[in-house]
């Protein structure tokens, strides 16, 4: 009986072609290991803080708004109309006083206004036929004497060339300027009496 040569019946059959293999999975193996183990080992990112780092600063802002008045609805600081003061018809024996305040007229009645708390300065002349302080109306060659009076809370007379005081704020207002003629009763003329003042206003 031939023997048979080579493996020992015993033994079982070792597949050479796997060792390659099997050496290759665990290199594999060994490098997933230490890069999970670098990985751990790398310091941790801080926590984010929860209020955020800011940087502070500021801005300066004005305004500034100027003291002073203007004519409402206009820009005019010449040639304007402050209103216009008509006595009326009267009989030429006419006597005692007779008071208007200014009115529209033609020109119409400017309307002043002025920042909060300014004092308005009013200065009316002495009109074309004043004798002296005293402010008249002329027919050309007869005339009726008459006063002005600013009526605002403790403003005396308007004398002619002096300055008196009203306090405005931003409501639009007309000067409340009264006039007050005295009539002799005789010996005057008839026609019509006239006259023209210049207003100035500063402040």
């Amino acid at each position: 009986m031939m023997q048979a040569i080579g493996r020992h019946p015993a033994q079982p059959c070792r597949n050479d072609s796997a060792r390659p293999f099997s050496t290759h999975r665990t290199a594999t193996a060994g490098a997933l290991w230490t890069l999970a183990a670098a990985l751990a080992a790398w310091p941790a990112a801080p926590a984010r803080s929860a209020t955020p780092i800011a940087t502070t600063g500021t801005i300066p802002v004005s305004a500034t708004v100027a003291r002073g008045c203007q004519i409402s609805g206009s820009s005019q600081t010449t040639g304007l109309s402050f209103g216009m003061l008509d006595f009326g018809v009267h009989s030429p024996v006419r006597t005692g006083t007779h008071s208007v305040m200014a009115a529209g007229g033609q020109g119409m009645q400017a309307q002043v206004l002025c920042t909060p708390g300014t004092t308005l300065q009013v200065t009316i002349n002495a009109g074309l036929h004043a004798s002296g302080a005293q402010r008249r109306l002329s027919n050309g060659s007869q005339f009726i004497p008459y006063a002005l009076t600013l009526m605002a809370a403790g403003t005396p007379a308007l004398l002619p060339n002096v300055v008196a005081n009203m306090a405005l704020g931003a409501t639009p207002t007309a000067l409340p300027i009264q006039a007050t003629a005295t009539f002799p009763g005789s010996g005057i003329g008839a026609g019509t009496y006239t006259d023209t003042l210049q207003v100035t206003l500063s402040w």
